[in-house]
């Protein structure tokens, strides 16, 4: 982004350019005005204060422990997980509202961290109580089609989302989308070598939003294709 001017009311803040994978981070309650003199890629989070707040309310934090106004800092972290989410716009049909709110969790728990006064705790390495474990994993294995939000699964098991979402991995090893992913795989195996449907068939039964989608996801965790894993199985 070569160059662009930036105001705030009257004053002239910014001057300038911003390199590649950099960030800036404005409040929308400020008088912000830009004056854009070059072509720009960008994609731009919204966090509403409230999200904020409620994020700093489950962290325990002050609710006053809001980011700082930053301009064209380098973060290779937001730009990695702005690239995450560029499939989903792309291809909406394979949105996944579960990772897509992973995501955002990750963006906010790292803004937090490096811009914010105050340190988000890291995990401690508790997992899930038995019965938290079993009813989160009852609750995904009952919406394999349709997906379950983390904001569901922490209410069930009495923790607010960003706890469950560490405790969720402490517990298994995975995120509740890696194990949302593992356990759509599963069963398209039970399905695949307990019937003749066709993969695309049985791909979009376990929530898979087309057969390419249904595809790679197979060959990363099965290590082979549906077609060649089906095949030699049999």
């Amino acid at each position: 982004f070569n160059s662009h001017r930036l105001w705030n009311g009257n004053k002239l803040v910014f001057d300038g350019g911003h390199p590649r994978k950099s960030i800036s981070i404005a409040y929308l309650g400020d008088e912000i005005k830009c004056q854009h003199r070059t072509t720009y890629d960008n994609v731009r989070f919204m966090l509403p204060r409230a999200s904020i707040k409620e994020f700093l309310y489950e962290e325990g934090q002050r609710a006053s422990a809001e980011p700082e106004r930053i301009i064209g800092v380098d973060d290779p972290v937001v730009y990695h997980l702005a690239l995450a989410l560029l499939p989903s716009f792309a291809r909406a049909g394979e949105r996944n509202e579960l990772f897509i709110e992973q995501v955002m969790l990750a963006l906010l728990t790292h803004v937090q961290d490096r811009f914010a006064s105050t340190q988000v705790p890291v995990c401690t390495g508790k997992g899930l109580a038995p019965w938290q474990l079993r009813r989160a994993k009852e609750l995904i294995a009952g919406h394999l089609a349709e997906g379950v939000s983390v904001a569901r699964l922490a209410e069930e098991c009495g923790l607010s989302r960003s706890y469950f979402t560490k405790a969720f991995k402490c517990s298994t090893g995975f995120s509740p989308h890696e194990w949302l992913m593992r356990m759509r795989v599963d069963r398209a195996k039970e399905l695949m070598l307990g019937s003749d449907e066709p993969l695309s068939q049985i791909g979009v039964a376990c929530g898979f939003s087309d057969q390419p989608h249904f595809s790679r996801i197979f060959l990363r965790l099965a290590g082979a294709s549906p077609s060649t894993w089906r095949r030699v199985k049999r």
